[in-house]
Parts: structure tokens; sequence; C-alpha cells
């Protein structure tokens, strides 16, 4: 069956160790690889994205956007990911469209009604994180991203909420000494997936936002000189919409 779409978008999630690439018709997906891997995702991307487009019988010129993850999450990952969906979108002035990993974290989470907290690991002993309200069963990010220490983060913190990503299980004996009734999320949304980085990036373009490739950076949150040094210094930090 030919399942080519004028109406496809392709989504890019390198930010973890969950690697993705999902091709997306603004319904459904009608093509995906997902790959938990603790190697550099360039060693996959390429292929990846090139199976995706075979198999909806797509040429990279028909796409509508390109939609990549950028992060907070793994340097190197990021660098790769964003790296290659501005090779693709150059040639054919395709439009660009980021994402935070903490949003498809929050995004992916079927929740109604709660407070969600998603955590990654940021090495150091400091997490990346964001709480978002669920409303309307879409999450509303209360405040800014995060970057520091779990202590910090919890002492910000006035309510439970419902925890995930991999940051959550590595404190989650700190997280329980000051909210002991506090959830967590199934195994399965730890990471975020390139499925629900295409539903929010198909979002944005209906809503006509767009990136600039020229100037899209990774969401780093560590100084802009990307070495780790902790979270002590000036960064550029989005704040919510």
């Amino acid at each position: 069956m030919d399942m080519k779409s004028e109406n496809l978008f392709l989504a890019i999630e390198t930010a973890t160790r969950q690697f993705g690439v999902a091709a997306f018709n603004g319904n459904e997906v009608l093509s995906s690889v997902e790959l938990l891997a603790n190697y550099p995702h360039a060693a996959e991307l390429p292929g990846a994205v090139e199976r995706v487009l075979k198999e909806t019988k797509t040429e990279l010129k028909d796409l509508k956007a390109v939609i990549v993850d950028i992060g907070p999450g793994s340097f190197t990952g990021l660098r790769i990911g964003l790296a290659f969906a501005k090779a693709l979108v150059f040639p054919h002035k395709l439009p660009l469209i980021g994402i935070s990993s903490l949003d498809v974290l929050a995004a992916g989470l079927p929740a109604r009604g709660d407070f969600v907290c998603p955590l990654l690991d940021a090495k150091q002993k400091n997490i990346y994180g964001a709480c978002y309200k669920i409303e309307e069963g879409k999450p509303v990010r209360q405040g800014d991203y995060f970057l520091g220490k779990i202590e910090e983060f919890l002492s910000g913190l006035k309510q439970d909420a419902i925890f995930l990503g991999d940051g959550s299980q590595l404190y989650r004996e700190q997280i329980l000494s000051v909210f002991p009734k506090a959830r967590w999320a199934l195994p399965e949304f730890f990471y975020p997936r390139s499925a629900t980085l295409a539903r929010l990036g198909v979002e944005r373009f209906h809503s006509g936002q767009r990136d600039d490739p020229a100037t899209l950076v990774p969401l780093y949150l560590y100084p802009l000189d990307c070495s780790i040094r902790g979270p002590d210094r000036p960064t550029a930090v989005l704040k919510p919409t």
C-alpha cells in the first residue's frame, strides 16, 4: 500500500538513550524506528531516516517540516540530532521545529488533572527538570526549565506529583523523603518518544511557529561553552509560554 502523504512530518529524537525517528501525517505515525542504546546515535540516524522515508514512499523535498528534540539531554546526542536535521532542511528549504525533551516527556504521559515532573539525569549529580500541570489533557509548564541538584528542585515543589524520566528513578529515595505520596510513571514513559515529539511539533507548525535553522541551538542549560562545570554559571533558559 502506498502510504505517501502530502502532509508528512519527520521527527528526530536523539536527546537521551531513547533514539527515535518517526514519519507522522498529523493524525498517526506511519513509520517509526525506536532504539534504546548507549552508543552514539550517529551510527543509526541516517539509516533510520532513510527507512521511514522509504516505507512511506516520501522524498525529503515533499516533507512539510522536520521536527527535532533540542534538549536538554545528552550533549553528543543533541548535537548529532540537530546537525542532521539542519542538513535535511537546508537543501530543500524545509521548515524546522525544535521541541524540548522535557515537554515531550510530559506530553507523552497519559495523565488527567495531575501535576507531572519529568526529570532527566544531567550528570555531575545534577538533574534537568520541569513541572507541568495537566489542563484539559495537555501539560502546561509551571516555571522555567531547571538544572541543578535534586534537593533544590524539590524545595521549589509545593505538592505531590507524578515523576518520570531516568533522573526520577536515580533520585527516588530523595524524592520520597520529601514527598512520601509521590507517584511514578511506568518505565516505558521514562524517555522521550519520537511519536510524541512529532505530535508536539505538528501543533507548533499549525499554529504558525517555525525555528530558524541558522540560529536554532540545543537547549543545554549548562554553560554555553558546553563543558560540565556546574549549574551556577549564567545560561539561556526558555521561559514558559
